[in-house]
């Protein structure tokens, strides 16, 4: 009970902070919902009174009165729950806004955590679940309330016994509803689990960026087989929720049966006593009656409103947990290169049993440029993911500028650093924006950003669109949108980059979307990209890797070969074997005449 008022009353502050005319229509609603069935209960009384004492004045008065009440009832109750779908729209916008900042601000290393992303979904759909539905069984459940109270002031007067019927009627109702709906939401990881993965599934039959695969290798029956696949589970898990409910349903049409006999027997044996009038049975069958709707809705709403608390506190748990990334509060002073180093880091991804890390040691001088080789898996990416801060349960030290990362604030480090991934996105926004990563840019931010674009030899092409920098890029939101090329979407990234400056610069394979030409030119620019920083440099290629100052072999997680292109070729290992089997594959392509990616 604690947890439920706790719930609700959390509820009632996030709508007073954001909507307070909620609860002028919760009210009126209410009120309109006491007033309507009161009167279509009291209507045939009254009017059979009046037609037995052939009292036509009366007649007339009593009828116009509780018609007109029962008229304005339903017009209340349909303006204001127009009123009220338009408010819920708005509050749940404002809810799960609240929801994609904490998803956006939350580690990184949760954004690949199911049972965190389960843990989203979760607060996500009960948004939906909980916003209208606490409204909704809120108003039915107090207005259901103060009629049975009317009811029960009016059959005490006939038989207290018959309401022990409804009453244990109504309480193996909300004994059944609650057990069922406990049984839903014990089991809401399992429901969110597979309408992630089905969601997921079916995002990819409209995801541009898979379409040349579905069409290429004709996956389609496969993708909506693994659709249906989810499909499937999720109609089984909802047909075991039906189930539960068909069980409590048959329990409540046999006692039905019994309550709805016993009461017309105690009825009819009043009247043939002359205990009442035909005007006050005619009445109490209409309170019996309705007491049983009214019962069954104030049970059936009050087992709803539990649960859509339930579902609040989901929400709660997700929006009120502390899911920022733990940071400290140094910070770096101002300066065009930083060194940094670790110092016996070990690192393994979460749910992940290997380590990818071990023991890892490396130091680099402020402005020195190194590149990171090494076959796949063996740690170059994670380095540049740690650097970035974008994960901190590694074992060992990290310095900057020989501080330890884990005491600077990340946000104001993060801005002294720039990043640039081969899954780097460009956004649907226009190009300036693109670089800029702002709205709002000053005329100083708009220079900056073109000669970033004239560095990357990009200028030209930008100038040729048709709101030039203003171009918006991609069609999902602008039908007007240009699509560039996967080499012009990376050098643009690559243009982010040098206008965010910083001082170190982190490039994991910037150039694996361009051809060789495009990649040599990029690398003539190099010591101009860099622009004085210390880089640490990814590359497949390790042709590319030769204006580096220093090259790092990285094997199972640590530095197997250090030195230049020179050294390393000499030395006669993993590295020189690894250059001699790219060098012979280019030769072998450049004989044949064909263009080497």
């Amino acid at each position: 009970m604690k947890d439920f008022i706790q719930n609700i009353r959390y509820y009632v502050r996030i709508v007073w902070q954001h909507e307070k005319s909620y609860f002028v229509i919760f009210v009126v609603l209410t009120l309109a919902m006491v007033v309507g069935p009161i009167a279509g209960v009291l209507l045939p009384k009254v009017v059979m009174g009046d037609i037995m004492a052939r009292d036509l004045t009366g007649f007339g008065i009593h009828f116009g009165i509780l018609a007109l009440v029962s008229i304005s009832s339903s017009f209340l109750l349909s303006c204001y729950s127009l009123k009220s779908e338009d408010l819920f729209v708005r509050l749940s916008f404002k809810l799960k806004e609240r929801l994609q900042r904490k998803a956006m601000e939350m580690p990184f290393a949760h954004t690949e955590n199911p049972v965190v992303l389960n843990h989203l979904s979760n607060a996500m759909s009960s948004v939906d679940r909980f916003v209208g539905a606490l409204h909704r069984t809120g108003t039915v459940f107090l207005s259901n309330g103060i009629i049975l109270v009317y009811y029960i002031f009016l059959a005490a007067d006939l038989q207290p016994l018959l309401l022990l019927l409804p009453f244990l009627n109504i309480g193996m109702n909300l004994y059944f509803e609650n057990k069922v709906k406990k049984y839903e939401y014990q089991r809401r990881d399992e429901r969110a689990e597979i309408i992630r993965k089905r969601d997921y599934t079916f995002s990819l039959m409209y995801d541009y960026g898979y379409g040349k695969e579905v069409r290429l290798f004709a996956i389609k029956d496969w993708i909506v087989g693994i659709y249906r696949q989810y499909q499937q589970q999720y109609e089984m898990f909802l047909k075991r929720i039906a189930g539960k409910k068909k069980s409590a349903a048959a329990v409540d049409i046999i006692f039905m049966l019994f309550r709805e006999a016993a009461v017309y027997f105690c009825l009819v044996e009043a009247y043939l006593d002359r205990k009442i009038t035909v005007d006050s049975f005619i009445l109490y069958m209409g309170v019996f009656a309705s007491f049983a709707a009214v019962g069954f809705r104030f049970v059936q709403t009050g087992v709803e409103l539990v649960d859509t608390a339930r579902q609040v506190r989901t929400y709660r748990e997700f929006a009120e947990e502390d899911r920022e990334q733990e940071s400290g509060f140094g910070e770096l002073p101002k300066a065009e290169a930083y060194g940094f180093e670790f110092e016996h880091v070990f690192f393994r991804y979460p749910g992940s049993e290997q380590y990818v890390l071990k023991d890892f040691c490396c130091k680099v001088e402020p402005g020195v440029h190194v590149a990171l080789v090494g076959r796949n898996g063996a740690g170059k990416s994670t380095i540049v993911k740690l650097l970035c801060g974008l994960y901190t349960d590694y074992e060992g030290i990290i310095r900057v500028d020989g501080v330890d990362l884990r005491t600077l604030d990340l946000r104001k480090y993060q801005n002294r650093i720039a990043a640039v991934f081969q899954e780097s996105r460009v956004i649907p926004a226009t190009v300036l924006e693109n670089i800029t990563l702002k709205e709002q840019i000053s005329l100083e931010e708009a220079g900056r950003a073109e000669e970033a674009l004239r560095l990357m030899e990009l200028y030209d092409r930008v100038e040729s669109l048709p709101k030039k920098q203003e171009t918006s890029l991609g069609k999902a939101i602008d039908p007007e949108g240009v699509e560039l090329s996967g080499g012009e979407r990376q050098k643009l990234v690559l243009c982010r980059a040098l206008y965010r400056g910083g001082g170190i610069l982190l490039l994991d394979e910037p150039t694996a979307a361009l051809d060789a030409l495009a990649e040599h030119e990029v690398y003539n620019h190099f010591h101009d990209i860099s622009q004085k920083a210390t880089t640490l440099f990814i590359s497949h290629r390790l042709n590319s890797t030769r204006f580096c100052d220093e090259i790092w072999l990285l094997d199972q997680g640590r530095i197997a070969e250090r030195g230049s292109h020179e050294e390393l070729f000499q030395k006669g290992g993993i590295y020189s074997q690894m250059f001699r089997t790219q060098a012979r594959y280019y030769r072998e392509q450049a004989e044949k005449g064909e263009a080497v990616l």
